[in-house]
């Protein structure tokens, strides 16, 4: 009987095989059917998605590339400038000999007029425990004292000239200098060529918020006393005139931006006598200065709005963010628009990441609309949805075709710019950054002359924004 059972058992094996393998194969053929359905029907879920983006992003970051030049974090000249704004901080303390003899009240030297420079005031001796009387040490360069600037005819003179109304001799000028400083009870005022350079700024601010036709303004005195100075302002210069030369072979439009760090070398773009249009950043230590010299020249200014990045890498601390509010990109826009009144537009500094968030561009495009100023994209990310907006709110635009100073250096810079004028003869007009910074400058100062010889046409870039 046990023989016949097995023989069953083996029979039915051959013919069928298995039960619990058939079963085995149909569980297993539908887990397959279930998950081949599920993934040709079922998209992916919204973080795969945005993490898929976020990837592209940083492939199409031209900052993450290195074809967008670092973060400048400031030139030698900007360090002296900064130098030199901490020296109008600076406390100058009295030294007392000890066989002094006590200085004339300020009565007695109002009554005679005059100051015998060779009593009291001789007498003191001055140590000035500050900033500037380390920086002579490192320098070499002594600091002068008000009666030595009134003797040598310095710019201290100017300024006292102009409270004055006109002219006053030299005496005269050391004397009332002399009674200010034995009439301030032991404390001794300076007064700057800084100071005098930051009262023709602020006048030329106000003449050209005013008007343009040259007439007088009132600035703000020197910081001793507060009284208001009077000076004559020059009208804007007039604007430099797109080159023509007989057969024109591209037009080259370039925007320097960073401007407001190094006024040195915008001054070397200031006196090239062509047309160049300057992005002013907000929040630095010459934004007044550099937009007023470069609309002095007769030249554009536009604001150089930092924004966020892909990367967040050597952002500035004041930046449009993509999860700012509406009304938080408005406030900080107008902020920035405050500081540059002379503008006629903006750019972004940077700005990969918020360039590409379109409700971010419909803010700015929004505010800009309203302002009649345009758009000038930096390109930072090889995709922007600064042009879809714009075109939706009837901004002006223009995009940016190249950077041409990535590497700091001369020749490499020179090299960039002789792309930019070939690019320019091959499509007609091209559209080109570099910044205010030394190096920049010294290669567009020796390029310039070359290519309007051989037919380049430097022209505005708002004379491009469509």
């Amino acid at each position: 009987m046990t023989r016949r059972k097995n023989t069953k058992s083996r029979t039915l094996r051959r013919r069928g095989g298995h039960p619990f393998m058939v079963l085995f194969f149909f569980l297993a053929l539908i887990m397959g059917a279930a998950y081949m359905t599920d993934r040709m029907t079922n998209a992916p879920d919204s973080q795969v998605a945005q993490n898929v983006t976020t990837i592209g992003h940083l492939f199409n970051d031209k900052e993450m590339q290195g074809l967008v030049p670092k973060e400048d974090q400031g030139t030698p000249e900007s360090v002296k400038e900064k130098i030199k704004a901490a020296m109008d901080k600076v406390v100058t303390v009295n030294v007392k000999a000890d066989d002094e003899v006590p200085a004339a009240s300020s009565s007695t030297a109002k009554a005679a007029g005059k100051t015998d420079t060779g009593t009291a005031p001789a007498k003191e001796k001055t140590a000035s425990f500050s900033l500037p009387a380390i920086v002579s040490k490192i320098t070499g360069k002594s600091e002068s004292s008000p009666a030595d600037k009134a003797e040598t005819g310095s710019e201290t003179k100017t300024v006292v000239a102009s409270r004055s109304g006109g002219a006053a001799p030299a005496g005269k000028e050391t004397a009332s200098r002399a009674s200010q400083a034995s009439a301030s009870n032991g404390s001794s005022k300076v007064i700057s060529s800084k100071d005098s350079k930051e009262a023709a700024s602020a006048s030329a601010g106000s003449s050209a918020k005013g008007s343009s036709t040259g007439s007088s303004a009132v600035s703000r005195g020197s910081k001793g006393n507060g009284t208001p100075v009077a000076v004559k302002a020059a009208a804007p210069a007039a604007a430099p005139k797109p080159n023509t030369p007989s057969t024109v072979k591209g037009r080259l439009a370039v925007v320097i931006d960073d401007a407001g760090r190094d006024l040195a070398s915008q001054h070397v773009y200031e006196s090239m006598g062509i047309p160049l249009t300057l992005a002013v950043m907000p929040n630095q230590v010459h934004t007044r200065d550099a937009a007023l010299s470069w609309h002095a020249h007769g030249l554009p200014v536009i604001l150089h709005q930092p924004m966020e990045s892909v990367s967040g890498i050597g952002m500035e601390q004041k930046v449009i963010l993509t999860s700012m509010s509406d009304e938080a990109i408005r406030s900080m826009l107008k902020d920035s628009l405050s500081q540059v009144p002379e503008a006629v537009g903006i750019n972004n500094h940077q700005g990969s990441k918020a360039t590409i968030d379109r409700r971010t561009m419909d803010v700015v495009m929004n505010e800009l609309h309203h302002r009649h100023l345009f758009f000038f994209d930096s390109r930072t990310n090889s995709t922007t949805a600064a042009d879809g907006a714009a075109a939706a709110y009837g901004v002006p635009y223009v995009r940016n075709d190249l950077f041409v100073d990535n590497e700091a250096d001369v020749a490499a810079i020179s090299a960039m710019i002789r792309e930019a004028a070939n690019r320019a003869e091959k499509y007609g007009t091209y559209v080109i950054i570099g910044h205010c910074r030394p190096k920049t400058a010294e290669a567009f100062r020796q390029m310039v002359p070359k290519l309007k010889a051989e037919g380049i046409q430097f022209v505005y870039v708002s004379s491009l924004a469509k």
